[in-house]
């Protein structure tokens, strides 16, 4: 008999095998009513006869233990996701979209400089960020707004867009407080007056294992609060610095971080940051190509940051 669609072959049914009545029946060999060795596409067969028996059975017994434990294992699966849904909704609003703009000269005067709409500005990069506090800082990337803390000529500006408590979108300039290229960190801060945004809460990274689950909320390719998910690959990395030196420390995670993402928080399941997304290294060959996501940890933010509000500079850096 052919079984078709499935590739198998059903040689011979199971009941003609010498199979013993009972576990408790006795013989004088243990031979006798041992099954014998079924070649490969017979063992195949039977499982798969064993599955449309079950599935039959499922049928006529529908509340059986087994269809029990199917619904069971269909109610986590449906409650697994509405948790990552939850996650996405409660820590978005801590996440913001970067635009690096230029200012361009007045086509009527060349010595003047304006400042283009949004929809007409050249965008020199994209970039995330997340609120840190109620004041209106912003932690980002170094690299993120590397041309505007390094513009000598105004040209530059730094427009933030985010959402306030309510959900209500807004935008406003950003103004660089401090950098610290060689952690690859900068805050901004923007004008929230009478606005009340959401900080992110904050996480331990000393407390990360290999494969736990983590997500990435950022902008990649300018497309705004997208969702990834993957696992921490790897802890303890090192990484180069935008400066030319090293970060130690990093967190690996095949949680996809693409150009757009550089900023952004990296969070575990209870959506307490671990980290902020930094960098993906692409190695191509043999016409693919295949990244390794890192992030810097949250215990180095948390450590660099305040002297950044403070300072302008990393506490190293004032001596």
């Amino acid at each position: 008999m052919k079984v078709v669609g499935c590739g198998l072959s059903i040689l011979n049914p199971i009941s003609s095998y010498n199979i013993p009545s009972s576990p408790s029946s006795s013989s004088s060999s243990s031979s006798d009513n041992a099954l014998p060795t079924l070649p490969f596409t017979k063992r195949r067969s039977i499982i798969f006869t064993a599955t449309v028996v079950a599935a039959s059975y499922l049928q006529l017994y529908p509340k059986s233990p087994f269809q029990s434990a199917i619904a069971q294992q269909l109610d986590e699966i449906q409650l697994e996701e509405d948790r990552v849904v939850r996650l996405f909704e409660e820590t978005s609003p801590s996440v913001v979209f970067i635009k690096d703009l230029e200012i361009i000269n007045n086509p009527k005067n060349s010595d003047e400089l304006v400042m283009v709409d949004d929809e007409k500005a050249k965008v020199e990069g994209t970039g995330s960020g997340f609120i840190w506090d109620t004041f209106g800082h912003i932690v980002t990337n170094y690299h993120v707004v590397e041309k505007l803390a390094t513009d000598q000529n105004g040209r530059q500006r730094c427009k933030i867009f985010l959402v306030d408590k309510n959900g209500n979108s807004f935008s406003r300039d950003g103004k660089i407080i401090g950098v610290d290229p060689s952690c690859d960190l900068a805050v901004l801060k923007v004008d929230v007056e009478g606005i009340e945004i959401k900080p992110v809460d904050i996480g331990n990274a000393g407390k990360l294992n290999v494969g736990q689950s983590c997500y990435a909320i950022g902008n990649p390719y300018g497309y705004e609060n997208t969702l990834t998910t993957g696992v921490v690959s790897g802890l303890g990395r090192e990484i180069p610095s935008p400066n030319g030196g090293a970060i130690r420390g990093a967190i690996q995670t095949d949680a996809a971080i693409n150009s757009g993402n550089s900023g952004g928080p990296l969070l575990d399941s209870h959506g307490h940051v671990i980290g902020v997304n930094t960098a993906t290294f692409t190695r191509k060959g043999s016409g693919m190509s295949s990244g390794v996501n890192f992030a810097i940890p949250i215990d180095t933010v948390v450590r660099i940051v305040p002297y950044l509000i403070v300072y302008g500079t990393a506490y190293r850096d004032r001596f």
